[in-house]
């Protein structure tokens, strides 16, 4: 009661996001533009059919017409799990079901031991989740996007003991298994594993890295299989729905729009820490490094044009208002990379590693969608990043996580109002 006592208004608001939550998913809320279609016509399909008969569906998961482009780890797990028969039901157990992520998130935040200005800001932070368009209607709509987090999430903060070398032999096994089953969850996330290797060989731990290369040998065994019976070693195009859109070419393309989504969700950074964000892109060296980047950009993405189906808000900002014109994004690429070399040696570099795997994990696919970042980027600024990094960017004072608030809150009303004004989609929709 004394905590409650000490902390109304915080209680109060977590009250209010919880109310906000749950009548989002009243008013069948998709903020997040295709949650509907995605249930509709490939997860609920998939689900209903492995309840009928599990291992024939999943032989035959990339021949019945479902469309889903994400292995059937998620779908499994439902299929098990989840009693529901009618959709609206396996849609309001799956939105309960995924509050248990903002539990998790507080367990790590505890683990981590962060100074926070405010002891409650450790409870108050994870229901940022909540305001997330893409967590709210991934969890209205059933979706596989918020399953991952529950492994995610761990990893990222035993991935920072592991760049400390902080991290014992038994905590990178587990370390092993919860990459391992966020991969299963949503394979964009290919770039934790690979992560993790480089840094163990950086680390010389040559022993943890041999054992860490077997145990993902092995547990990617049951994956492996499931391949095989769809007939992937002999059609590649079998491995998902979306191998049409896989290219090597698309790496390159996509920098530009990967670069805009980071910077967008660097903004409440820059705001906290104006003075010294401005301080650093205004020195010699980085506006160097800006203008030789800028120009070899221009060059080579002088005929760059995205379509419409992704991209996130600024480059849906460059089609609406600037008809098209990408040299903002090829600006605001070029300003990104320009920060991120002239900051690198102010900070531990294997931190920064993580980024070009990112880039060329996330672009190798034609279609970038802001979800794949929101709400990550919660995630890796209080669990992957330091205890100093944390500290340095002010995440753990009040005013970050009201400005976190406030930008989440933003972005919700923005995708609200794009989604079901703009693009017309109807509420309370049915199938």
């Amino acid at each position: 009661m004394l905590i409650i006592e000490k902390n109304k208004l915080g209680f109060l608001i977590i009250l209010l996001i919880l109310l906000s939550y749950f009548f989002g998913f009243y008013i069948r809320e998709i903020s997040n533009g295709a949650g509907h279609i995605d249930l509709e016509h490939h997860i609920w399909l998939v689900i209903s059919d492995l309840k009928k008969n599990y291992f024939q569906t999943i032989v035959n998961y990339q021949n019945n017409g479902y469309g889903e482009a994400t292995f059937p780890f998620f779908h499994s797990f439902q299929s098990f799990f989840n009693p529901a028969t009618k959709n609206i039901l396996y849609c309001l157990n799956n939105t309960i079901f995924n509050l248990f992520v903002i539990f998790i998130f507080y367990q790590f935040l505890k683990f981590k031991k962060i100074e926070f200005e405010n002891n409650f800001l450790i409870i108050l932070i994870p229901f940022i989740l909540l305001l997330s368009p893409w967590f709210r209607s991934s969890s209205y709509w059933g979706m596989t996007e918020n399953f991952a987090f529950f492994f995610l999430i761990p990893s990222l903060y035993y991935l920072d003991l592991l760049i400390s070398k902080k991290i014992s032999f038994n905590k990178n096994l587990l370390l092993t298994i919860l990459i391992s089953l966020t991969l299963y969850a949503r394979q964009q996330y290919i770039f934790l594993a690979l992560f993790h290797l480089l840094v163990l060989l950086l680390n010389n731990n040559k022993r943890e890295l041999i054992f860490t290369i077997i145990i993902y040998s092995l547990l990617s065994l049951p994956g492996f299989y499931v391949l095989f019976t769809w007939g992937v070693f002999d059609d590649l195009s079998q491995t998902t729905s979306s191998s049409s859109s896989l290219n090597v070419k698309n790496i390159l393309m996509n920098i530009p729009k990967i670069s805009s989504l980071f910077f967008f969700y660097t903004i409440p950074l820059i705001l906290i820490n104006f003075s010294k964000f401005l301080e650093i892109f205004f020195s010699k060296k980085c506006i160097l490094f800006f203008i030789g980047i800028f120009i070899i950009k221009l060059i080579l993405f002088h005929d760059l044009s995205y379509s419409n189906l992704s991209g996130g808000f600024i480059v849906k900002f460059t089609q609406f208002f600037l008809f098209n014109d990408t040299k903002l994004l090829i600006f605001i690429s070029s300003a990104f990379f320009a920060f991120i070399i002239s900051v690198i040696k102010l900070s531990n570099y294997k931190y920064f590693l993580i980024l070009p795997l990112i880039y060329l994990n996330l672009g190798f696919i034609t279609t970038v969608y802001q979800e794949w970042i929101d709400p990550l980027y919660i995630f890796i600024y209080f669990l992957f990043l330091s205890k100093d990094q944390i500290s340095n960017l002010k995440l753990d004072r009040n005013n970050t996580i009201k400005t976190l608030f406030y930008w989440e809150v933003g972005v919700l009303i923005i995708a609200f109002i794009y989604y079901h004004k703009i693009k017309d989609i109807p509420l309370f929709y049915t199938f």
